[in-house]
């Protein structure tokens, strides 16, 4: 059974996030692992943890193209949640935890650097969105580094490239 195109765009995005787990040459911040949620939520939020949920997909009418059947273009966001929690003992200012975390995150994601928006060739561009942090009452736990993916599929077929 063929994926729908939205699909493939989110197992590249993990695949890609997946190779921070222990990859401490390339990326300074030592990623504990990456997850995509099940129903159940199958994880216990931990330092250095990325967690990659999909969130509004809105159509784009300017991408999109007459024909039979039509193609349709949609930005589907993706957000890409990076826990950081470090240890009481440490002294590094939280802030700049999370921004090495996001930079090497979007360094990562933006491998290979002449094609990475095109995700493998199923879309027609990505762009980053602005960085929103959460907190709880412990204080600062993270961010949301959203990651907006325009792609074009068949009207009446989701798994076929336009």
């Amino acid at each position: 059974m063929p994926l729908a195109i939205v699909e493939k765009i989110a197992v590249e995005i993990y695949d890609r996030l997946s190779a921070m787990v222990g990859d401490s040459t390339s990326y300074p911040t030592d990623v504990i692992e990456v997850v995509r949620p099940t129903r159940f939520a199958n994880f216990t939020p931990r330092d250095r943890q990325v967690i990659i949920t999909q969130g509004v997909a809105s159509p784009v009418p300017e991408f999109s193209c007459p024909g039979i059947p039509p193609a349709v273009a949609i930005a589907q966001q993706f957000n890409i949640r990076l826990h950081v929690m470090p240890s009481e003992r440490n002294t590094d200012a939280i802030d700049t935890l999370l921004n090495q975390f996001a930079s090497d995150v979007r360094k990562c994601i933006c491998q290979p650097a002449s094609s990475w928006h095109t995700f493998d060739g199923n879309a027609l561009f990505g762009v980053f969105g602005n960085q929103i942090t959460f907190t709880s009452d412990g204080g600062l736990e993270g961010g949301n580094l959203p990651l907006i993916v325009t792609y074009r599929v068949s009207e009446d077929d989701p798994t076929e490239l336009r």
